[in-house]
């Protein structure tokens, strides 16, 4: 090439990039035009006119481009770079990869290569070379923000909880206003449980950009969590007065208000989040689970099934489904889906689950063999299902019982069971093992084929008298008292309980009144102290032995849905059970008997909350028994109903 067209060229190319850097994308392509027809081997010229062809919208001719200039200039990492951002904006993510890496190769202190190659990275969700990739990154610039944020991301996956806040800490005082970097820091402090701290940071990112449904949601989240109700509905509220179908955060209200027992209000959010996302599988499941608080179990049962069929190995639908059916009597799919109980990580047993190498008994033969059967959930679970070891003793060589201590010296009245044993102690040889609950499966129980005698249970006769000796003579009829069960646990459990405070008004003066529970708070304890007519033994009741004796010395049990009325429906003691409006699956929907116990009455509250309805109703049938005991007394009878 002669000299004078080497130096146009040059000209050209000097005019092309100053136009370039004052924005005149369109001049300076023709000047490097010019200077390339002139030099078609000028390496950086056909790169620079990439650039400018990027700028002016065709992507297609800037790619070409790169590759020429690249064919010429094999070791130009800056055009091996522009080449993978490029192919990044076009979507061919792992050529850019490749083109990346190719120019880190030559220039390993490239920090643009470095950043976009971990963004990509981080995409394909590869986090270890991710993370090199930012780690290198932020060496070279500790000042880039975006690449103190990007790395914090990636730790964050990797749940490296406090090198990820590191990093946000150090974005955000690159950037004060770095509303992405609170709302990350905000979700490792929720996950190290430094909640008012997430709290705060949740703040400043919405203030920061109040617009940010997702972080407005997160919020929500993270107030549910803490069971702060009100304040996680109001964020999620907010979420969804931005994003009017953020089918997550109609979900989430929806929870809120199953909780705050806002249930027609639930059940409408999740109407709507469905409505948004109709595949949303946990939204069916918990429109369901609303649906069945709310006594409507066969609509319930469909929302299960729906989730079923979008995610047919969801836990939680197949066990939820099982109390749907459980509940309507439909005990042959109920048994079945409720072995899913083991897997439902919502459910009540998901961590008690038990591992032993001897097989699962389903109802074989086990003429020569010894089971082990085993209690589960709660006391009430493990005294309601123990009717079938007697059951099961006529099918096996030997039965060993495993239940909690408290229950241990009464269980060992069971008929036909060769050893009881507490849970956690060391268990003897057996051949095959059941959970209680798995029970009536393995002897395909059915609503009529329930096993129900009269008591399967026996209080020692001992320990009946010595309780006779302590009450003295019945001059009224006695009426044992459980108003509390177990108060801690999950919302079903709290509402088996009521302060004494508001039945106590409803205990006629007609009876004796012995409280049969043991643990009293302090409210009620008050309240006892101000009813002296109401025995108290909670002190002396050591196990579920010596509350058998004294309910035995009862003439009717008025208990909440806890194990005093299990105790009392196995020892076949008239027994009256006060219920919430949504009432666990064993007592069926809308009965007022229980093909469980032959001697068991149910008071149901007809409305959620209702138990002023419920006492009411009891009242006057204690007034039936006080008049019918009246006539008895008058005949010569004793005082006993």
């Amino acid at each position: 090439m002669a000299q004078d067209s080497v130096d146009s060229a040059a000209a050209h190319y000097r005019h092309a990039n100053l136009l370039k850097d004052r924005g005149e994308f369109a001049t300076a392509l023709a000047s490097y035009d010019s200077a390339l027809e002139l030099a078609p081997d000028h390496a950086h010229a056909w790169c620079n006119r990439a650039v400018v062809l990027g700028q002016l919208g065709r992507p297609a001719e800037a790619l070409t481009s790169y590759e020429r200039a690249i064919e010429l200039d094999p070791t130009d990492s800056l055009a091996l770079c522009n080449r993978g951002y490029l192919l990044i904006a076009l979507g061919r993510k792992d050529a850019a990869l490749e083109s990346l890496s190719r120019a880190l190769a030559i220039a390993p202190n490239l920090y643009s290569a470095h950043f976009a190659r971990g963004a990509l990275l981080q995409e394909k969700q590869a986090w270890i070379p991710a993370l090199a990739a930012y780690d290198r990154a932020v060496e070279l610039n500790p000042a880039d923000p975006v690449a103190q944020y990007n790395r914090g991301t990636v730790l964050k996956f990797l749940e490296r909880w406090e090198s990820a806040l590191d990093s946000f800490d150090i974005a955000i005082s690159l950037r004060s206003n770095f509303a992405p970097a609170h709302s990350s820091r905000a979700e490792v402090l929720e996950a190290l449980e430094r909640w008012p701290e997430a709290v705060a940071s949740y703040d400043r990112a919405i203030e920061l950009n109040p617009q940010d449904a997702k972080t407005q949601y997160n919020r929500g989240v993270l107030l549910q969590n803490t069971k702060d109700w009100v304040a996680a509905l109001t964020a999620y509220e907010r979420a969804i007065a931005l994003h009017p179908n953020y089918a997550e955060a109609l979900f989430g209200r929806g929870t809120v208000q199953h909780e705050l027992e806002d249930l027609c209000g639930a059940l409408a959010s999740y109407d709507r989040a469905i409505a948004a996302k109709p595949d949303f599988s946990d939204a069916h499941l918990n429109r369901g689970a609303t649906l069945l608080t709310m006594g409507r179990s066969d609509e319930a049962a469909q929302s299960f099934e729906h989730a079923i069929a979008l995610s047919p190995g969801l836990a939680e639908g197949h066990y939820n489904l099982a109390l749907a059916s459980l509940k309507a009597g439909d005990y042959v799919n109920g048994w079945k889906n409720y072995e899913w109980r083991w897997r439902a990580k919502s459910g009540p047993i998901f961590r008690e689950l038990r591992y032993f190498p001897q097989p699962l008994w389903t109802g074989d033969d086990i003429a020569d063999k010894t089971i082990l059967l085993y209690g589960e959930q709660g006391l009430g679970d493990s005294l309601q299902f123990c009717r079938y070891a007697p059951l099961v003793a006529a099918k096996a060589a030997r039965v060993i019982l495993e239940v909690p201590q408290p229950l241990v010296n009464l269980c060992r009245t069971l008929q036909g069971v060769a050893s009881v044993v507490p849970y956690g102690g060391p268990l003897p040889h057996f051949d095959v093992q059941c959970p209680l609950l798995s029970l009536p499966l393995a002897f395909g129980t059915t609503l009529e084929t329930v096993p129900a005698p009269r008591s399967y249970l026996r209080s020692d006769a001992a320990k009946v008298a010595a309780w006779q000796e302590r009450l003295g003579r019945a001059v009224k009829p006695r009426i044992g008292l459980t108003w509390s069960g177990n108060q801690t646990g999950g919302t079903h459990r709290k509402k088996r309980h009521f302060p004494l405070s508001m039945l106590a008004p409803y205990l006629s003066q007609r009876f004796q009144y012995v409280c049969l529970q043991t643990e009293i708070t302090e409210f009620d304890r008050a309240t006892l102290s101000t009813l002296p007519d109401i025995g108290r033994y909670d002190n002396e009741l050591r196990d579920f032995a010596d509350t058998a004796a004294l309910a035995d010395c009862m003439d009717l049990i008025v208990s909440v849905d806890t194990s005093v009325a299990h105790l009392g429906g196995a020892l076949g003691k008239k027994t009256w059970v006060l219920l919430a409006f949504d009432a666990d699956w064993r007592w069926l929907n809308d009965r007022d008997d229980s093909p469980w116990y032959p001697t068991m009455r149910l008071y149901r509250q007809r409305a959620p909350g209702d138990w002023i309805g419920v006492f009411e109703r009891v009242a006057a049938d204690l007034a039936g028994v006080a008049a019918h005991a009246d006539v008895a007394a008058r005949a010569g009878a004793s005082a006993r109903v």
